[in-house]
């Protein structure tokens, strides 16, 4: 698709998040006519609205699967969004990251990395800068690192040039079969939709690949395996907080190594690396309490990481709204976990949690309903030597309006 084949069509522009108000403007900019449509209640409402387009853009929080895109489609409207159609825009070749947890982090890594190599690189996703804020001004020998979701890769069309794949477990799953909420049918949908990024490779192209994925995603398209492993930066120096973070390395290092970065070089850009916000972030130490922030942990898996990441006693605050997740691996975790001497559980996921923690022989506090509430009753049991750790393996919308408002209200409420 290009700019032309836009020119004299019936345009929609569904759902005015983040993402659909850069394409908005970049519209704007080149002259493209289009509707918006927003504010929805349910996805539901849309059945029957979107068929008298000829394309749709819609946002990643609309799934694909969702019966008014599927109904749309199926009545011959052409079905794009604001990623499909900055990989066919996109003059540079593209490195796309993706994974259940860790893509911000070795996005942000890889990044620096290459530009320790010498290169102009564009770095864009949830971790801060939309593509369509700088498409107009990237080169064809720049490089592009793009952090890349389910809902983004579903139907995607066209894949990276190097593409990552860190690791796929269960999130953002919704099996009601509604498509009422931003989830995936099922954890086969889900797996399906990350291995796009790497299903319209060429063999001129590279696929980064986690050792712990099943052996069979080596079949999936035709780039170039490699596979990564922590154990090939096990020697690295590094700062950021936890071991889990060796898979990011790795993975990073090993975009660097394809783009023929010296070792030395990537080397150095890991040791300066310091981690990104809301990610494993020591706040503050205060009274010999260390306060650590993790607010972007929203699953399972990242939150078992941080908990793994100290040795120290922790005191845990987890829970939040509901994404579809079981937990029974975090419980288990918790159950286990010989430094885990306090868990703070919240929100209306707090239940299942507990359910599934049930056993665990350390203090457990419930029923707060904000965060000052939250941190009076971290405080309460914390002492010097302790972790107070924020890592809700949760979404934030039933107390917050978003993770980074979780984050700045508990960064706020332990410095008073």
């Amino acid at each position: 698709m290009n700019l032309e084949h836009l020119q004299d069509k019936k345009i929609a522009i569904v759902g005015m998040g983040v993402n659909n108000q850069k394409l908005a403007s970049f519209f704007d900019a080149h002259g493209i006519v289009y509707e918006t449509i927003a504010d929805w209640k349910r996805n539901s409402d849309l059945v029957g609205q979107l068929d008298r387009f000829d394309i749709l853009f819609r946002t990643p929080g609309l799934p694909y699967m969702a019966p008014a895109i599927q109904q749309a489609q199926s009545k011959g409207v052409e079905i794009s969004s604001q990623t499909k159609l900055f990989f066919d825009l996109c003059p540079a070749k593209i490195i796309g990251v993706t994974g259940t947890k860790g893509k911000g982090t070795t996005s942000t890594l890889a990044a620096k990395i290459l530009e320790a190599g010498g290169y102009k690189v564009w770095l864009a996703g949830n971790i801060g800068t939309d593509p369509f804020e700088f498409i107009d001004s990237i080169k064809p020998e720049d490089l592009v690192v793009l952090e890349l979701s389910s809902f983004q890769l579903q139907d995607l069309h066209r894949s990276p040039h190097i593409a990552v794949v860190l690791n796929i477990t269960a999130d953002h799953l919704d099996e009601s079969g509604t498509y009422n909420k931003s989830a995936h049918g099922s954890i086969s949908e889900y797996f399906d939709a990350k291995l796009q990024i790497i299903a319209h490779q060429t063999a001129e192209d590279f696929a980064v690949i986690s050792h712990e994925l099943p052996s069979d995603v080596q079949n999936v398209g035709h780039g170039q395996k490699i596979i990564f492993d922590p154990k090939d930066v096990e020697d690295y120096e590094y700062i950021i907080l936890g071991k889990h973070n060796l898979e990011n390395i790795a993975a990073a290092s090993a975009v660097g190594k394809i783009l023929k970065v010296p070792e030395d070089l990537i080397r150095q850009a890991v040791k300066n690396f310091p981690g990104l916000p809301h990610r494993l972030q020591k706040v503050l130490e205060k009274d010999g309490i260390t306060y650590v922030e993790d607010s972007i942990s929203t699953n399972e898996d990242s939150t078992i990481a941080a908990i793994q990441a100290f040795a120290e006693p922790v005191i845990l605050i987890v829970g939040g709204s509901s994404k579809g997740l079981e937990y029974k691996k975090l419980g288990k975790t918790i159950k286990s976990a010989g430094n885990l001497k306090a868990v703070v559980a919240v929100g209306e996921e707090a239940p299942k949690i507990l359910k599934n923690m049930e056993g665990y022989s350390g203090k457990i506090f419930t029923g707060a309903k904000n965060m000052q509430e939250i941190i009076s009753q971290a405080k309460s049991i914390a002492t010097a030597g302790d972790v107070v750790l924020l890592s809700p393996a949760a979404a934030s919308f039933d107390m917050f309006k978003n993770y980074r408002d979780r984050a700045e209200q508990f960064v706020t409420e332990i410095k008073k």
